[in-house]
């Protein structure tokens, strides 16, 4: 199975593990199959909705062009982060599902946009600084990952979708 099918397949298990714990709690989900920019998911209960990006993988972290989030600066090899992108919706609720091996070992990260950015920021910076702004493989890549760690301080906070619907 290659790469490209093995990140489709995840996608659409995270996808539907959202969608299945959403109907436990009683908001109908459905998913757009990729037409839609920015959102996987819509949740709807009592009249309103909530849009939804699902980020699935199966081990390791989850990987980002940290220049979708946040201005990068490079000059001379040097990278500076500038801050974040401010035109980024700041509320879109993030799903992440780490999906485990067998039914009921997958966890489910909530946060939003906003939350994701600031990690990104807080890992991209940390790790320039280690490397007096310049990446040692590839000086010009703005590669980015988020780690099971890092999401930690947002499992299973379905209260943020909850919110949305008082």
């Amino acid at each position: 199975m290659g790469r490209s099918f093995k990140t489709q397949l995840a996608g659409q298990i995270g996808e539907a593990l959202v969608v299945a714990e959403l109907g436990r709690r009683g908001i109908v989900a459905t998913a757009f199959a990729g037409n839609v920019p920015d959102i996987d998911l819509l949740a709807y209960k009592d009249g309103k909705t909530c849009a939804l990006q699902v980020k699935a993988w199966r081990n390791g972290a989850v990987s980002f062009d940290a220049t979708r989030y946040l201005n990068i600066q490079i000059v001379d090899d040097i990278q500076s982060v500038l801050g974040l992108h401010e035109e980024l919706d700041p509320y879109l609720i993030f799903v992440f599902v780490m999906i485990g091996e067998k039914l009921g070992d997958d966890r489910f990260f909530l946060l939003t946009q906003r939350d994701l950015q600031l990690l990104i920021q807080q890992g991209y910076t940390s790790f320039l600084d280690k490397h007096d702004g310049k990446r040692p493989r590839n000086a010009q890549t703005t590669h980015n990952s988020v780690t099971l760690e890092q999401l930690a301080q947002f499992e299973d906070e379905w209260d943020l979708i909850e919110q949305r619907f008082c």
